[in-house]
């Protein structure tokens, strides 16, 4: 009996340990500081504050992984401690690259306790020129963050700080805003050198945060320029490769399949410029759009979406555009005191140069910030049914228009064209719903006295009334043609144009690399940087953190 009753504790106790030993790491991550001082002579330091709590149950955080912005990252520099106590094992991460692993050893964080790993490294090539000044040079810079399925909460503050070099003062340096107003929550002048801060209360460790600065390029002695030659050929040599490898194991006809599929796909996400998660479905309508930002939430053309801005600013009597010759326009911004503008209206007249044409920068920020905008308006809202309900508004007006009598559809035309024009197809479908009647003096809307009117070419633009004589398939035909030629003059190369927005509003999603089978302390993600940021530099210092 004794022998049993042995046998059947060390069973129990064995059961009761079982868990222990297949734990997994959960844990909380309470800090994360990330704190980028710009030397003179071009290196950067990267100093991180991290701060872990394993959570009851969990594994211990032994290791830590640390995701650097490039490859060329001085690991002999690096030095790590945890409450003054210094940490000497620190490897090339195994499991997120480019990285670094740092083993805590004895000073390993237990389960319901807190413990803060300090990190200092040096980094060479994060200084690039500003892409848009010569004379500055630029840092741009993403934080490390930690796989969702091992992090518990949200960190009680997220904090990156930018050390300028010395010499820099506030009035010659500038934040990078990402195409929106992403600007710090401080800034400083230390001494001799100018102090960026950006931070973020309670929010996820589970996601890269981002930064950047422009400072004159004279306070550092040197900076990287991008080798394009390089990076393509090394891209042509990866495509090349792995195309002869894919044709020694598949058909040609696969392949021929693959490629064409794949750049079908490509094209069609690159003009998808809304971030995926605009809306909840189920959340309910967003009522009170305008018709410029309905067009933007069901990601019409953007040519559309600018042309219904300029509706909506002709309809106010704010613009007028004058047509030049063949597809040379000019816009006036009019006086109208006591008009409430939407702020992408006021960004349209912004954009507006010297020389009365568009300026297309400026132009690419307005997409953004009416994406940035928009996203915020739709948080709780389903994108669904705010569309649906935003196409039986356009629905409507057709309706409206087709039954109008003829004396009231100049008035019922220009009443409804700004949500007429949300159909792909309103030019064809306006045609037939065009009468002289539209074009005699005195029964015209500001709509049409301030746009330009004829093909541009064929002997300048016709002036309201033109139409009159003309027949009513001529007058019409004047119309649409002229809506036609303007929409597709308004951007130029409209698909490259998209694409730059693209990459700022909704960028390709950062790859993940995930660990299996060994010990770590963080998260399993990496970011690729191919240096396509929308701002004023080219150093997209990207990170990855943890396993």
């Amino acid at each position: 009996m004794v022998t049993r009753a042995r046998i059947a504790a060390l069973l129990l106790a064995l059961l009761l340990c079982a868990p222990l030993a297949a734990a997994d790491y959960h844990f909380r991550v309470d800090g994360l500081k990330a704190e980028l001082t710009v030397r003179p002579d071009g290196l950067v330091e990267l100093h991180y504050s991290l701060t872990f709590t394993p959570e009851p149950g969990s594994h211990a955080v032994d290791i830590v992984d640390i995701g650097m912005p490039n490859e060329n990252y001085q690991l002999g520099s690096a030095r790590a401690s945890i409450a003054g106590e210094a940490l000497s094992d620190i490897r090339e991460s195994e499991y997120v690259k480019p990285g670094v692993e740092v083993h805590l050893g004895a000073s390993e964080i237990a389960p319901g306790r807190s413990g803060t790993l300090e990190f200092f490294i040096l980094l060479p090539r994060m200084i690039y020129p500003d892409s848009e000044d010569p004379r500055y040079a630029s840092l741009q810079f993403k934080t490390t963050w930690y796989d969702a399925k091992y992090v518990s909460g949200s960190a009680e503050r997220i904090e990156v700080q930018f050390n300028l070099p010395p010499g820099s003062t506030a009035d010659g340096v500038k934040y990078h805003a990402f195409g929106g107003d992403y600007k710090p929550s401080e800034m400083l002048q230390e001494g001799d050198h100018v102090v960026y801060r950006w931070l973020w209360l309670d929010q996820p460790a589970t996601m890269p945060y981002a930064a950047g600065a422009s400072f004159p390029r004279a306070l550092v002695a040197a900076v990287t320029e991008t080798p394009r030659r390089y990076v393509l050929h090394s891209l042509l040599s990866v495509v090349f490769a792995l195309i002869a490898f894919v044709f020694s194991l598949a058909p040609v006809w696969i392949i021929a399949l693959i490629i064409v599929l794949a750049v079908r796909s490509g094209r069609r996400r690159l003009q998808r410029y809304l971030p995926p998660r605009v809306g909840i479905e189920s959340g309910g309508i967003k009522r009170g759009l305008a018709p410029a930002e309905a067009a933007l939430l069901q990601e019409l053309p953007l040519a559309k979406v600018l042309l219904l801005v300029i509706f909506g600013l002709l309809k106010k009597g704010l613009l007028e555009v004058r047509a030049l010759g063949a597809g040379d326009y000019r816009y006036h911004a009019a006086p109208g005191a006591g008009t409430e503008l939407q702020e992408h209206e006021t960004a349209f007249l912004a954009a507006i140069d010297a020389e009365n044409r568009l300026d297309k920068a400026k132009l690419k920020g307005l997409f953004t910030a009416m994406i940035a905008a928009l996203e915020k308006k739709m948080a709780g809202f389903s994108r669904r049914e705010t569309n649906a309900y935003y196409q039986s508004i356009m629905n409507k007006a057709w309706e409206q228009v087709r039954s109008c009598p003829r004396d009231t559809l100049p008035a019922e035309l220009e009443q409804s064209l700004e949500w007429l024009a949300l159909d792909p197809q309103y030019e064809d479908k306006l045609e037939p719903f065009l009468r002289d009647t539209v074009f005699l003096p005195g029964r015209t809307g500001p709509w049409y006295q301030r746009f330009p009117q004829g093909a541009p070419g064929s002997g300048g633009p016709a002036a309201p009334g033109r139409g009159f004589g003309q027949g009513v398939k001529g007058a019409a035909a004047n119309l649409v043609g002229s809506l036609q030629a303007f929409s597709g003059s308004l951007l130029g190369d409209s698909a490259a144009f998209t694409q730059a927005v693209t990459r700022v509003s909704n960028p390709p999603p950062a790859p993940t690399y995930s660990s299996s089978g060994h010990s770590g302390g963080g998260g399993g993600h990496s970011c690729a940087c191919a240096c396509a940021c929308a701002c004023a530099g080219c150093a997209c210092a990207c990170a990855g953190g943890g396993r």
